[in-house]
């Protein structure tokens, strides 16, 4: 893990944080979405440790700051929009899931229905076996949704990127335009019910067509 952190600033520089859409490109690489509502302190006694958080989680577009007290360094942070980072490939994609997880981030991050479900460790990335609800969905046609404003647009193009949508912006006039397609079926795992069904139900209204398997 020591090793992943300190390489994640190269691979930002390489691929990009990506807030918002892209032009589509002929295979899109694969995004996690993350958000973190309410904010998180982590304790270090190591300051160094501490502030490579600091900067990771800025990096990724946390609001962020660091106090020291009692022998030991708090890193607090939050981000109460979603965003998405676009990675190479899917080692990469599942070390920065695991890593946002366990730094206590709600992510995203979508598989083919081609995934293995047997419960084992894909490329050192576990998916459990905490995820009991798996949530099935495909929007095959291109789909345009207006939005109040370019913030909005960036919220909702990174979840999409996050459910591994092809994702395009689009400025009109005084608003914005996200347009997405899910061509193949897709599949996000859920830690409970409650989970599951609420995202069911915002894919339903999104247009999506959506199976979910309890």
């Amino acid at each position: 893990m020591k090793q992943f952190i300190a390489t994640l600033f190269a691979a930002q520089l390489a691929i990009g944080l990506s807030a918002g859409a892209s032009q589509l490109s002929a295979a899109e690489p694969p995004s996690v979405a993350y958000r973190l509502k309410e904010t998180k302190t982590i304790h270090f006694d190591d300051a160094r440790k501490a502030q490579l958080h600091l900067e990771t989680v800025k990096k990724l577009g946390c609001e962020a700051k660091m106090d020291g007290h009692g022998g030991h360094m708090d890193v607090m942070y939050r981000m109460t929009t979603w965003k998405a980072l676009t990675l190479a490939d899917e080692n990469t994609a599942h070390q920065w899931e695991d890593w946002m997880k366990k730094s206590g981030f709600e992510t995203l991050h979508a598989h083919g229905e081609d995934h293995d479900h047997s419960g084992a460790d894909h490329a050192g990335h576990d998916h459990g076996h905490t995820a009991a609800e798996i949530l099935t969905y495909s929007q095959p046609e291109w789909k345009t949704t207006h939005t109040r404003d370019a913030r909005e647009a960036t919220e909702l193009a990174a979840i999409l990127k996050g459910m591994g949508c092809d994702v395009q912006t689009e400025r009109h006039g005084d608003h914005d335009d996200v347009v997405f397609r899910c061509a193949r079926p897709m599949h996000l795992e859920f830690p409970s019910h409650q989970v599951a069904a609420g995202w069911e139900d915002w894919l339903n209204r999104t247009g999506f067509r959506t199976q979910h398997v309890h």
